[in-house]
């Protein structure tokens, strides 16, 4: 069974049995999912509609300045529907190979950016969740704040995406 994430403009499903945690500070929320193992997804929504490319590489520019071994890969994506900036990563921590992948595009409401990140070991089974995750991303609001329209999917189509990622959930 997946649960369903929605508030402040954004909504997707996640496994029922993995932790969601808020913060809400005056121009951004970050909405942290854990998997029952090490591997996290973070959402940062910046109410000021930043640039995506300038949000994914000061996030870039971060893991630079954190880790000495970092390969940088540009590659194509989308989050939901939605083109996105996007960078898929490979690090060394405390003697463990990562993977993260930073993803970040501009919707109606604010600019998102969508990081997920484990251990190369554990990464194996949860990036496919990961990716449905962000496949099932949904931002509400049209470029003139209809709050309650969804500019780019069904909710038909909404519905089977959590159905995918609820089967996807890890022991």
């Amino acid at each position: 069974m997946a649960s369903r994430y929605k508030k402040h403009g954004i909504s997707f499903a996640y496994p029922e049995r993995w932790d969601l945690a808020e913060n809400l500070e005056p121009d951004q929320v970050t909405i942290s999912l854990s998997s029952p193992g090490t591997s996290f997804l973070t959402i940062c929504l910046f109410q000021d509609r930043p640039d995506p490319a300038e949000v994914a590489e000061a996030t870039l520019e971060a893991f630079r300045d954190e880790y000495t071994e970092l390969d940088i890969y540009p590659v194509k994506a989308k989050v939901g529907r939605r083109p996105a900036v996007a960078w898929d990563l490979e690090f060394f921590c405390l003697e463990l190979t990562n993977s993260a992948r930073i993803r970040a595009f501009r919707a109606p409401r604010f600019t998102c950016l969508v990081l997920f990140q484990g251990t190369d070991q554990e990464f194996e089974k949860t990036e496919e969740t990961f990716r449905k995750i962000a496949r099932s991303i949904r931002c509400r609001g049209t470029a003139h704040d209809l709050p309650e329209s969804d500019e780019t999917d069904s909710d038909d189509e909404e519905e089977d995406i959590a159905g995918d990622v609820a089967d996807d959930t890890d022991d």
